[in-house]
């Protein structure tokens, strides 16, 4: 048997501290933070500029619910978005139980492809009274490193799930005014794993124990919006979003290795004592956004907006066991960020319309608080569109993103539990994304 000291409290601290930084939440997908821009292959199409004024369809119950108070008829849209990050870190971590650097590899695409979709619908009751719902995907995130990666004291996986279901109610107050808005429930989950490293037995028996939590919550919010026509080729809006307060019950895990067993069964044994349910809470942050869309003549059309995300709501995080060990909180210290796009769109034909749009989005992280679960930087998004009326009441669009980033550098310790240390991982990280969504929307 493996002599050790080890007492029962240390190795219950210790759990909490490795299951507080697997709490900490994740990269981006194509937005700052781990929140993805929300919208239809038209939006994507002006690289989600002017959303809040243009209120070409259905979308706009998200992006500004008044105006659904411009669409002549009840209509339909879905759409289904393919999003192609990628995420490359290149650097060391060092380990201070063994003394120089963490052996492992950097890892390859750090981020995983995914699939996302949208629906809305808008329903005219009235003249002046439109109602409309929207299912859509703000949140989310795929980051998963090798099980040998350097960093892997830091992180290994972090899986974000978040889903939104809107309902609106917009009037038409006069010609020049309408005004929107409706409640939101919003759906919650999250996996995020990450290794121990355990005095002696992580460097002898070359294996670490694993600890992952997931969760999930059901949170509610609202939405709302005004629009205002200057003239028939002129209009501004507005857009509030909420925040959203998510309180996650959910369950911790100590996965130990058996040779631990064999070499120290009380340090096996307290680990696994680990096992326990566990909370925290995590506020999504509101946004403020405004937008503005003129008509130059009939074939051109161009657009702006600007938004700002309460991303200071992200300053600590808490997680707290319910088997007795003590809670550990950990700072992030995000600030609020900021984007800005221009787009304009051109119908070669009454069927045909072509778009474009860049757009400049800031990020919650700098070179300060970056960790590896959320190793974001400042976007500059590119995007291109094409609409067809293939009927009188269907129109298909097709929309492609790409994401430019400078990336950014790391010098992060995850955890300062003095029985299983993090060390330290330093380095730089590149970021881009291709993103592609096709849509669909019928009017009737």
């Amino acid at each position: 048997m493996w002599p050790t000291k080890l007492n029962k409290k240390q190795i219950m601290l210790a759990s909490a501290a490795g299951f507080a930084g697997a709490m900490a939440f994740g990269a981006p997908v194509f937005a700052s933070g781990f929140g993805l821009h929300e919208g239809s292959a038209d939006s994507m199409g002006n690289a989600f500029a002017g959303d809040t004024a243009k209120a070409y369809d259905a979308s706009t119950v998200w992006s500004n619910p008044a105006g659904m108070a411009l669409l002549d008829k009840s209509e339909l849209q879905g759409g289904v978005s393919f999003i192609g990050p990628s995420l490359h870190f290149s650097g060391s971590a060092t380990n201070p139980l063994t003394g120089g650097h963490t052996s492992g590899v950097t890892g390859g695409n750090a981020i995983a492809p995914a699939a996302s979709g949208a629906s809305y619908g808008v329903w005219a009751l009235a003249p002046r009274w439109r109602l409309g719902f929207s299912v859509t995907a703000p949140f989310g995130e795929r980051v998963s490193y090798p099980q040998n990666f350097l960093g892997r004291y830091q992180s290994l996986v972090s899986n974000i799930t978040d889903l939104n279901f809107g309902l609106a109610l917009s009037y038409k107050i006069n010609d020049h005014f309408s005004v929107g808005g409706g409640p939101n429930v919003d759906y919650f989950t999250a996996r995020l794993t990450q290794n121990l490293n355990t005095p002696v037995l992580s460097a002898l028996t070359r294996q670490d124990p694993i600890a992952d939590i997931h969760g999930n919550s059901m949170g509610v919010g609202y939405n709302l919006g005004a629009l205002y026509q200057i003239d028939e080729n002129t209009r501004i809006g507005i857009d509030y979003r909420s925040r959203i307060r998510h309180n996650i019950t959910g369950a911790q895990k100590i996965t130990v290795p058996a040779i631990y067993s064999l070499y120290s069964p009380q340090t096996a044994a307290l680990l696994a004592a680990g096992n326990s349910a566990a909370t925290t809470s995590v506020t999504l942050p509101d946004s403020f956004s405004a937008g503005i869309y003129h008509q130059i003549n009939p074939r051109w059309a161009v657009m702006g907006s600007v938004q700002w995300t309460d991303w200071s709501l992200f300053n600590s995080l808490s997680v707290t066991p319910t088997n007795g060990t003590p809670g550990t909180t950990i700072q992030e210290n995000w600030h609020n960020s900021w984007y800005a796009g221009v787009g304009t769109n051109y119908k070669v034909t009454d069927k045909l319309m072509l778009q474009t749009g860049f757009a400049y989005d800031e990020s919650p992280v700098n070179n300060a608080n970056r960790t590896t679960r959320v190793p974001d930087a400042d976007h500059y998004d590119l995007g291109v569109g094409v609409q067809y009326q293939v009927l009188r009441n269907m129109s298909v669009q097709l929309a492609y993103l790409h994401v430019f980033s400078p990336g950014g550098t790391i010098h992060n310790t995850a955890s300062q539990s003095a029985l299983t240390p993090s060390g330290t991982i330093s380095g730089k990280y590149d970021v881009s994304d291709n993103s592609v969504t096709a849509g669909m929307t019928m009017k009737f």
